[in-house]
């Protein structure tokens, strides 16, 4: 895992030479600060003792300039480490955002979106506090716990190597105690992720929570989540805890022994051994200060590195199935010809997605550019899978779906898209306002064009009758207006993207009769010369269009013009009679 997320880490921030040269900066900082005070400290001690005044005047002067070079040099360094962290920051968080919208559909119908978006957020941040981390506290505590020792060996080999001992014991039990909590630390950080989930699911669906009454069961659930975490977060501490009192008995044993050993070696107390005795003590206590923060320094690292891991899987390549050409074509549409030759379509039927159901085999549906199609059949026929497929939300197994001749596998998904106007059975509206969400495709439209396509969709009355008109904000998913409004608001985008095909997928489910009568006859005045396929489980909304295909069990049965259809007496006649008779009842 920590593999992983340093390659991340040289890949992206480590690719700056500021960032390096702010990294070797704090590094001469902390050996200043850290090593050579604690010598220039010893040295006037020693010349003070010895009564060389001179050298102790000169070793204070030595202290001065060696400090205010490090101070200066290392606040030079901050800044341009914090100023290449801001511009790989920015650039990260552009580049994380377009691979998270640019995964499949698939994906999203996988995970849940509050999962995603704190993962999103945590990989940003924790790649930051890791940067901060590591060229601040991690690099004191490396500089205070193998430069010293080294220094003391010189000075006095046998205290030197007590010291290096200790260092090395420290580093191979805190490593061996980490890993023993590591399992607990991934499945703690799993848990939060899951409750920032169930929280972000529910505000989002909030009118379906709170219709059902399911207040308790829902408080009981986030009870038991906030029980896991809790229980292994004290688990983790617990563990740490009985683990750090034999690391305590290791540095007291260790310190003791160099403090010993030093003591006897300068029973004598010349002034130069008052000098190795200050070093000794001075670097002793930083290294029982680092052993004693090495525990927390490793957790803070864990912790870190487990809030990044997860977002590269996440954000790899694992479920980008759906992949634009390496040499895409240009999709130019002149007539809007739909072409769509022995397409076979199967779809997972469980969550390890090994075995699938076959939605297709052999579907041929052939469109003349400017022709008006409904698509109609029982709930499960395949309708809206064929408007997935034709919008790439979805992969072909086989054959080929075909735009003017062009296989749209050869364009840009993005390409394509842009040339269909979409309007699904479920109104999707952004947290905006009407007008924004009209024009959000077109953002640079004139207001006579947004209201021109909300009369098209016949929501200019309605929204005239809000308080702020087009500038009332219709709240997250569109949850202050009514089931209808928001799909007449966004029948108004569709129309006013201007695409030259158009798909309506049970684009007037959501509408009450009287609304929904008003969009059928308005049907060819929205889609004009367009090509359009409507897929409808009402049969009243595709009677007055060009064609009409049956769909039963992903084939196509019966097609042609609603009279031909209904003369034909067969399934599309025996859906239209039981529709209109429940209607008429």
């Amino acid at each position: 895992m920590n593999i992983e997320v340093y390659k991340f880490i040289f890949r992206t921030y480590g690719s700056s030479i500021g960032q390096w040269v702010g990294f070797f900066a704090e590094l001469f900082r902390t050996v200043v600060m850290r090593v050579y005070v604690a010598i220039a400290i010893a040295q006037v001690t020693a010349n003070v003792a010895s009564g060389n005044f001179d050298a102790a005047k000169k070793y204070t002067l030595y202290f001065f300039i060696a400090y205010l070079a490090a101070v200066i040099i290392g606040a030079f360094g901050e800044l341009l480490s914090t100023h290449a962290e801001e511009v790989q920051f920015k650039k990260l968080a552009v580049v994380f955002y377009q691979k998270l919208i640019g995964k499949d559909v698939s994906f999203y119908r996988d995970n849940q979106t509050g999962y995603l978006a704190s993962l999103y957020r945590q990989h940003l941040d924790a790649a930051l506090l890791l940067l901060g981390f590591l060229r601040g506290d991690a690099m004191g505590a490396f500089v205070s716990l193998v430069v010293p020792p080294v220094v003391l060996f010189f000075k006095s080999p046998q205290v030197g190597l007590v010291a290096a001992t200790v260092v090395l014991i420290q580093f191979a039990y805190v490593a061996w105690s980490s890993c023993k909590v590591d399992k607990h630390r991934q499945l703690s950080h799993e848990i939060y992720r899951k409750i920032t989930g169930e929280v972000s699911d529910v505000i989002t669906n909030i009118i379906a929570f709170k219709s059902g009454g399911i207040e308790d069961k829902a408080r009981g659930k986030m009870v038991e989540l906030v029980k896991q975490e809790t229980a292994i977060f004290g688990l983790r501490r617990g563990i740490t805890t009985l683990l750090e009192l034999p690391r305590s008995i290791i540095t007291a044993c260790g310190i003791t022994v160099a403090v010993y050993l030093i003591v006897s070696n300068s029973a004598s107390a010349a002034p130069q051994s008052l000098g190795l005795i200050v070093l000794t003590l001075t670097y002793m206590f930083q290294i029982i200060r680092s052993v004693d923060a090495l525990p927390s320094l490793v957790r803070t690292h864990d912790d870190l590195t487990t809030k990044l891991y997860p977002t590269l899987k996440y954000l790899g390549n694992d479920y980008e199935k759906i992949c634009d050409p390496v040499n895409p074509k240009e999709l130019l549409i002149k007539k809007g010809a739909i072409n769509i030759d022995k397409v076979n379509f199967s779809y997972p039927s469980n969550s390890r997605k090994k075995k699938k159901i076959s939605v297709f085999n052999n579907l041929n549906i052939k469109i003349k550019g400017g022709e008006q199609v409904g698509v109609v059949g029982l709930s499960g026929a395949g309708k809206s899978t064929l408007a997935s497929l034709l919008l790439r939300f979805d992969e072909i197994g086989s054959g080929s779906i075909k735009i003017d001749g062009i296989d749209i596998r050869d364009v840009r998904q993005s390409e394509l898209r842009q040339k269909i106007a979409y309007v699904p059975q479920e109104p999707l509206l952004f947290h905006r306002s009407i007008k924004e969400n009209i024009a959000y495709y077109n953002s640079d439209t004139d207001d006579k064009e947004i209201i021109r396509a909300a009369k098209a969709a016949h929501a200019h009355e309605f929204i005239k009758k809000l308080p702020d008109g087009y500038d009332t904000i219709v709240g997250e998913r569109g949850v202050k207006l009514s089931g209808g409004q928001k799909q007449r608001v966004a029948i108004a985008r569709a129309i006013l993207k201007k695409a030259p095909i158009m798909i309506f997928d049970e684009a007037t489910s959501a509408l009450d009769s009287e609304s929904e009568q008003i969009i059928q006859r308005a049907l060819p005045e929205i889609i004009g010369k367009q090509t359009a396929i409507v897929v409808a489980h009402r049969l009243s909304t595709v009677a007055g269009l060009d064609r009409i295909i049956v769909l039963h069990e992903g084939k196509i049965v019966e097609s042609g013009s609603h009279e031909e259809l209904l003369d034909l007496n067969g399934r599309y006649n025996s859906l239209w009679q039981k529709q209109t008779s429940e209607f008429s009842s």
